[in-house]
């Protein structure tokens, strides 16, 4: 079982958007996904609620720890606010960690002092957890998209993906899919653009 935490403490940086679309990725390759709904506001537990019966299946993940090693992956949506001891036990159980932030100031500042606090973390400081940076609802069009591209090149962590700011995301939460349920006509950019993190992903399975 390999569990991703999608984590960043700043609200509306868009977790539950890339939590829901990596379990629907992972779904789609014939993996056994569940979602962990940390999050209060339970958005991503709505998400599931109205996933089709047709699409590749993702289920919420058990309370139950050990029933948890029946599925191949577990993907956590965090809450905002996740820090002190919460957080070292959510870092300690993950396999890798994904940290979406937005084209905001507010975002920024946020992620500077969260990447500052978990890289302290024995595990992160050796190496030994992956994690991964996500540009959420970007465009390089923008000023803002080029001073968050800025601060992610002044970071010691990868960047795996930025993901376009798009209406697809918004369809994709009511209607309980990812862009990769979506047809080739609507979702094809995306599906570009999410290959990055699609094979960061797929490294952590070998």
């Amino acid at each position: 079982m390999h569990t991703i935490l999608i984590a960043n403490p700043k609200g509306g940086c868009g977790k539950t958007t890339l939590a829901t679309n990596v379990a629907g990725f992972l779904a789609g390759k014939r993996q056994r996904v569940a979602i962990a709904d940390d999050d209060p506001q339970q958005s991503a537990s709505f998400w599931l609620g109205r996933r089709p019966e047709l699409f590749p299946k993702v289920l919420a993940a058990p309370a139950d720890p050990r029933e948890r090693k029946d599925f191949n992956w577990i993907v956590v949506d965090s809450p905002a606010g996740l820090h002190g001891d919460q957080l070292r036990d959510e870092v300690r159980r993950a396999d890798a960690v994904l940290i979406p932030l937005t084209p905001s100031v507010f975002d920024m500042a946020a992620t500077a002092r969260f990447l500052h606090t978990i890289g302290e973390y024995k595990a992160v400081k050796g190496g030994e957890l992956p994690i991964g940076l996500v540009a959420m609802r970007f465009d390089a069009r923008t000023h803002s998209a080029s001073e968050l591209d800025e601060f992610l090149k002044a970071c010691s962590f990868p960047v795996v993906g930025h993901l376009r700011d798009t209406q697809v995301y918004v369809y994709c939460a009511r209607d309980g899919a990812s862009v990769f349920d979506m047809p080739r006509s609507r979702a094809e950019q995306d599906w570009e653009q999410w290959k990055p993190l699609t094979r960061w992903i797929g490294r952590l399975a070998t």
